[in-house]
């Protein structure tokens, strides 16, 4: 570190600060403590994490442990947070894709072309209905979008665009510009089709668009899918949902007369609404149904002071990951070294740090560490239906899904930044380290919409996204960059996703250090985070 003490810590800490304690809760933060957590988290012992497994089992009762050593407490006599989950393994023989009009049809393979699931606790399902090209399926009034007025998808299939409407040339940035927003989230995608009274939806892939190539669908959705059990008072229409190919959505609209690429640019124009294909789907999902309770872990440290004591900030890290897939060059064991095992031996080490303090911050600290995110946050929405502190007492969500594994940086990153005082924390801690704040370094696929710091913030939560750098100390200024593309291209969703004995996690303790002051920060400061004026766009 490059100073001793944090700057600009709140007034707050007046009564409790203790620079001793302090200092010796950020030496605990340590590369070797974190090599042994990560090397276990994504030993083949643990056989990918996946949620329901014994893996999974194994991965929890670890953390639980883990947390009693710290003298980090329980929570109403146990660590753990049982989640409610439906998952549904796809049978690849018992799904089929079919598409006809006037005599003529296309019938796409399953994974090849196309992936369906279903999230609503039944086996099979089976649908024809009429296919409408829905465009981005977009409804936000704010930007004067609305991609379904005047159109009926009742009970049709709806095929959109993934991703948010670009610019055209010579016009103003519309959405959120180059950053990705929440529109532009397949979940968003699926929600709408189902307000609109859609039976099914199918999202067209794009890399840029989606953020991630086809693979990643495949390795991803034809797994078992996982799903929280649906609110009767609010069941969904929508007997399932998909992904296709763009040259796939290409040959099905071209037999309606369609070419994809002239609806790809008309799509991108504000008056553009859904259009009727004639095209007639048919499709069909079989697979196997089973109801289980996955585990979030929590623990706390309870805050100094005599009322916010009853405050809370919440770090989150997701645990699991795909458990055992498709092979991949031999190896079917998707252990998620980086996609997070990383985050959650981060994680425990920031909670060690804060358990290693004399005097605890006023506030408590409560760290969650979330089962099923892979399938769609869902441990950490389950957790803000269920919390275990009201989210009215929680004033911040602080979120690690990645620690750097390549070296300590001279630079430090965060996800949200812009959308809360949160962001203020963030940069003032990075200055007390010598670190150079940068924003989201792939705006342009979405992060803030796609870990578990999200179901809090759409919850009312001011939340921010924990990130590290890339001006690697010693590298080249590209050298980050290669390093990141490389891990997105090759290893994310991917068995690949290994410890790595050469690791360098001296820049995950740095990483670490600087999540453990911004916390601590948080929890000192006699306000709390406050949401900027309209960073809440995301929330319906």
């Amino acid at each position: 570190m490059r100073r001793t003490l944090p700057l600009l810590l709140a007034p707050l800490l007046a009564a409790t600060f203790s620079a001793a304690s302090l200092q010796e809760a950020l030496r605990s933060i340590q590369p070797a403590r974190i090599r042994a957590h990560l090397a276990f988290l994504s030993d083949d012992l643990l056989e990918g994490r996946a949620p329901g497994t014994r893996g999974e089992a194994l991965a929890a009762r670890y953390i639980s442990a883990q947390l009693a050593l710290s003298g980090v407490e329980p929570l109403r006599g146990r660590y753990r947070h049982d989640v409610p989950l439906i998952g549904w393994r796809p049978l690849p023989a018992s799904i089929a894709l079919a598409f006809s009009r006037d005599g003529q049809r296309a019938a796409l393979d399953y994974p090849a072309d196309a992936v369906l699931w279903l999230d609503n606790g039944a086996d099979t399902a089976v649908v024809a209905a009429d296919l409408v090209f829905a465009g981005y399926g977009t409804v936000a009034p704010e930007y004067g979008w609305n991609d379904y007025e005047g159109r009926d998808a009742r009970g049709r299939i709806v095929l959109v665009l993934s991703g948010d409407p670009p610019a055209l040339p010579g016009q103003p940035l519309i959405f959120e510009g180059a950053a990705l927003s929440y529109y532009g989230r397949y979940t968003y995608k699926m929600e709408e089709a189902a307000r609109q009274g859609a039976a099914g939806v199918i999202i067209v892939h794009t890399d840029e668009g989606a953020g991630y190539g086809w693979d990643v669908v495949r390795s991803s959705w034809t797994n078992e899918q996982l799903a929280l059990p649906t609110d009767p008072a609010r069941a969904s229409p929508l007997k399932m949902q998909g992904w296709m190919t763009f040259d796939a959505a290409r040959r099905v609209l071209a037999l309606g007369g369609l070419d994809l690429n002239e609806l790809f640019v008309r799509a991108a124009r504000s008056d553009f609404r859904a259009t009727p294909t004639g095209i007639a789907a048919q499709l069909r999902a079989g697979g196997r149904v089973r109801r289980f309770t996955g585990t979030n872990v929590a623990g706390i440290m309870r805050g100094s002071h005599a009322t916010l004591r009853n405050d809370v900030v919440v770090y989150t890290a997701h645990y699991d990951h795909l458990g055992i897939g498709a092979p991949v060059a031999g190896d079917s064991i998707y252990n998620g070294a980086y996609d997070n095992a990383s985050g959650v031996a981060l994680l425990l080490e920031i909670a060690g740090a804060f358990a290693a303090l004399d005097t605890m911050p006023a506030r408590s600290v409560l760290f969650l560490f979330t089962t099923a995110e892979e399938a769609g946050m869902l441990g950490a929405t389950w957790y803000t239906r269920q919390p275990l502190i009201p989210l009215a007492r929680t004033v911040a969500a602080l979120n690690v899904d990645g620690a750097n594994v390549w070296g300590e940086t001279d630079d430090v990153a965060a996800v949200g930044l812009e959308r809360s005082t949160l962001g203020s924390a963030f940069e003032r801690q990075a200055a007390a380290l010598g670190l150079r704040v940068e924003g989201e370094r792939s705006p342009a696929q979405g992060f803030y919409f796609r870990s578990d710091h999200f179901p809090f913030a759409r919850a009312g939560v001011p939340a921010l996204y924990l990130d590290h750098g890339t001006a690697f100390r010693g590298r080249s200024a590209a050298w980050g960059d290669s390093v990141l593309t490389r891990y997105q291209t090759r290893r994310y969703h991917s068995p690949s996703d290994d410890f790595d004995p050469a690791f360098d996690l001296a820049g995950a303790a740095q990483q670490g250090r600087q999540a453990f002051l911004v916390g601590y920060d948080v929890a000192s400061s006699p306000e709390p985070p406050r949401w900027y004026p309209g960073a809440r766009t995301f929330a319906r």
